[in-house]
């Protein structure tokens, strides 16, 4: 297949052949105890998600028309391939899997190592006839540390192949741990690489290893379960919501759940990103923080939280 052998080439001449990956130090020493594990957190945080994969690596596959900092830890790629309108779709995402329940791949998973990287793909190949339906395949690389990239490729065709060889360039870059800024994508807003549960310490507050993400929190206050996110999503999806309450420069949107004792309260805490293929009726990407949970300890959370961002 002349896509994977390209970007077979490319992973060469970066000095890592095929057949051979990096290990050792941080990523590959398991995480035991809590302070291991959020040590982890940060750093996985602290990546640009974006310069994982970079354009001149994509560039491989065909010629690549976006590059979108999607949400703060997740990045996606479209490039298009001569004769196939779809092009390729590619999203990757950071995390770890401390959480209660592990991240699943769905049926069927196939296991594979890169090195000390444990490696599952779950592959889902077209059935149709027609050459320009794409195959997609999603993959989980899980470091000896904890760390997770969640990788997902929709492609013409073996979109498997091609997930392999980006991995492959993907885990060489993680293991140099590239800063916020390296990649020219990526936006740079008042959450990036901001812990949302910095904000339990000035609740009196304690928040389990289990519950803390990347960009998520989830945390007890008053005796209320809370989550709060730090995200990117359109501008007038928050503000056709009900204006709650003024807090410093901004405004604070109330929106009702399902649930009656269920409020989310968002704010927007910056300019709006870099114009992109995902703007729409509902205006350019913003960056968010939303609180959920009961109303009254969800404006108590996000007057703390607001607080925390410059």
């Amino acid at each position: 297949m002349l896509i994977a052998a390209s970007l077979t080439a490319v992973a060469c001449q970066g000095g890592q052949a095929t057949d051979s990956m990096p290990e050792g130090g941080f990523w590959s020493t398991g995480a035991v105890s809590d302070d291991e594990k959020l040590a982890v957190i940060q750093k996985v945080r602290a990546i640009d998600v974006c310069a994982l994969l970079p354009r001149e690596s994509l560039a491989a596959l065909g010629q690549v028309s976006e590059v979108e900092n999607v949400q703060p830890d997740q990045c996606r790629a479209n490039i298009a391939v001569d004769g196939h309108p779809g092009g390729i779709a590619a999203t990757w995402s950071v995390g770890t899997s401390y959480g209660v329940v592990e991240p699943t791949m769905g049926e069927p998973v196939v296991e594979r190592a890169m090195g000390d990287v444990r490696v599952l793909y779950r592959d889902e190949p077209s059935t149709s006839a027609d050459p320009q339906v794409r195959d997609s395949c999603d993959a989980r690389a899980a470091f000896v540390s904890g760390a997770d990239l969640m990788l997902s490729v929709r492609a013409p065709q073996d979109a498997c192949a091609t997930v392999e060889d980006l991995l492959r360039i993907a885990l060489v870059q993680w293991r140099d741990e590239p800063a916020h800024g390296s990649s020219p994508d990526s936006d740079r807003t008042a959450i990036t690489g901001a812990d949302p549960c910095a904000v339990a310490a000035f609740l009196g507050t304690r928040v389990p290893v289990a519950d803390h993400g990347i960009a998520t929190c989830r945390l007890t206050v008053d005796g209320h379960e809370a989550i709060v996110t730090f995200g990117y999503g359109p501008e007038r999806s928050v503000t056709s919501a009900t204006p709650a309450f003024a807090a410093g420069p901004g405004q604070v949107y109330r929106s009702e759940g399902a649930q009656s004792d269920i409020t989310s309260l968002t704010a927007i805490v910056g300019p709006a990103l870099a114009a992109s293929a995902a703007d729409s009726l509902l205006g350019p990407q913003v960056p968010t923080v939303r609180v959920t949970t009961d109303a009254a300890v969800a404006e108590k959370i996000m007057r703390e939280a607001l607080a925390l961002l410059p």
